[in-house]
Order: C-alpha cells, then sequence, then structure tokens
C-alpha cells in the first residue's frame, strides 16, 4: 500500500471515531435531560400536592391535617433523591437551599397523629401561599429545563 493509501484508511478511521464519540455524547446527553427530567418532574409533583393539600385543608377546616406533614415530607424526600443523584456541584447547591427551606416547616415528631397548633397552622399557610406565588401549583405548566426549574426553586426560597 502506498502513502497515500495508508493515510486515507487514517482518514477514514479517524472519521469513523469521531462521528462515534459525537454520537455517544449526544447519547449522554440525552440520559442526563431525561435524568432532570425526571427527578425535576418529582419534586414539582410534590410541591404542587403539598401546595394543593394545604389549600384543601385551608378550605376545609384541617380536617385531616396530617396530610401536609406527610406531604411535606414527600416532597423534602424528593429533593433528597435528587441530591443524591446530582453530579454538578452547582445544582447540588441549590438543592440543598430548597431542602433546608423546607425543612424549617417541618415538624419534628416523626409520627406526627396529633394536630397542628397555630403557629404551624399560619407557618403551612405561608408556605402554601409561597409556594402558589411561585408556581408550584396545578394548572400551571412546568419546563423540567435545569434553568426553569432553578428560578422556580430561587423564588420559593427567596425571603420576604
Amino acid at each position: 500500500m502506498s502513502k497515500e493509501d495508508w493515510i486515507k484508511v487514517i482518514l477514514v478511521l479517524s472519521l469513523f471515531g469521531n462521528v462515534t464519540l459525537f454520537m455517544n455524547h449526544e447519547r449522554e446527553n440525552k440520559k442526563q435531560d431525561l435524568k432532570y427530567e425526571l427527578l425535576n418532574a418529582y419534586i414539582y409533583r410534590d410541591l404542587t400536592q403539598l401546595e394543593v393539600t394545604i389549600q384543601h385543608q385551608i378550605d376545609n377546616n384541617w380536617a385531616t391535617e396530617p396530610l401536609v406533614p406527610q406531604k411535606l415530607d414527600d416532597a423534602i424526600d424528593s429533593v433528597i433523591l435528587h441530591m443524591g443523584m446530582e453530579d454538578d456541584d452547582d445544582k447540588e447547591d441549590v438543592l440543598w437551599k430548597l431542602h433546608d427551606y423546607l425543612k424549617e416547616f417541618k415538624i419534628s415528631d416523626e409520627t406526627f397523629a396529633g394536630s397542628l397548633t397555630a403557629k404551624q397552622r399560619a407557618n403551612y399557610i405561608y408556605l402554601g401561599e409561597k409556594l402558589r406565588s411561585s408556581g408550584w401549583n396545578y394548572n400551571v405548566g412546568y419546563d423540567t429545563k435545569w434553568d426553569v426549574f432553578e428560578s422556580k426553586i430561587n423564588g420559593l426560597i427567596a425571603k420576604p
């Protein structure tokens, strides 16, 4: 084989290698996007259910108030799940801020079965209002892109 033939073979192999690398990179990006879509959707679902549960309790004179701390626990669990699967330190920091914010509303008794105090109810009402004003409620579309998700988190945890 001549020198020109070897160069052609090397160029063709290089082209195939680059195409393979590009396709693998695209596949990894799609997998990452799907991961965010799933994990973000869990948090969206749990926060919107928390907001709806708080509103339902307000509308029904807190008839089944133990549901509120349970829904809060579900939301915190979703955030923890997302943090555990997050590789990006900046995104993990945002999730920690959300986690810490939600923990402020958590009732210390893990087996809560009693009645909420007036202060706890007021805190949950405030949380429900913050969730609603930040767009964490039903009948509002949601976008699983990280930028949109992060801005909603920042809107929720922002101090008044």
